[in-house]
């Protein structure tokens, strides 16, 4: 019976070491990987500032010189990537905030920056009929009207009658709060 319990007891010492063991290894860890994003922190901060010397128009040698028209020339990339994205959506997206919008969008419906230009004076289409020209449709005698299909939920701008999402913020044609 003692040879069991001190087994036991052995056993239960292993065990309180070893935990002991991983609590302080992933201390450690947790330590090492704060520490880590803290240097990597400092890195970013010298690279924009670096960064901010060159679109002031500095100069830091060669090495940077190079790096610093590599990273113009990437932006680039990305910058033509993502109008190839949005010509192929149909959407345009907003410099400011980053929301997707229809390419006619002239306002951003979430930040309301100025995100494309004026479209061409075309009515909106509603149904079948234009906002500007809607008819009622000609009946016969008793002949109840057509139910139309129910259309999504929108706002109408206040100031120029636009028609808007019913999330939308700012009016996708003047870019006033709705």
């Amino acid at each position: 019976m003692d040879d069991l319990k001190k087994g036991i007891v052995g056993v239960t010492r292993a065990i309180t070491k070893g935990s002991g063991t991983l609590i302080k290894t992933t201390k450690l860890t947790l330590n090492l990987s704060s520490e880590e994003a803290k240097l990597n922190n400092m890195y970013t901060e010298i690279g924009k500032k670096v960064h901010e010397i060159y679109s002031y128009g500095g100069s830091l040698g060669e090495f940077f010189d190079t790096k610093y028209q590599e990273i113009l020339a990437q932006q680039r990339k990305i910058e033509d990537i993502k109008s190839a994205l949005d010509i192929a959506k149909g959407a345009i997206t907003c410099p400011k905030c980053g929301k997707s919008s229809p390419r006619t969008t002239i306002y951003c419906p979430k930040c309301g920056d100025t995100i494309g230009e004026a479209p061409e004076t075309t009515p909106t289409v509603v149904g079948e009929y234009t906002q500007h020209q809607v008819q009622a449709p000609h009946l016969e005698p008793n002949q109840a009207p057509a139910i139309p299909p129910e259309m999504p939920k929108t706002k109408v701008c206040n100031v120029c009658n636009s028609t808007n999402a019913d999330t939308d913020r700012f009016c996708l044609s003047c870019g006033r709060i709705l």
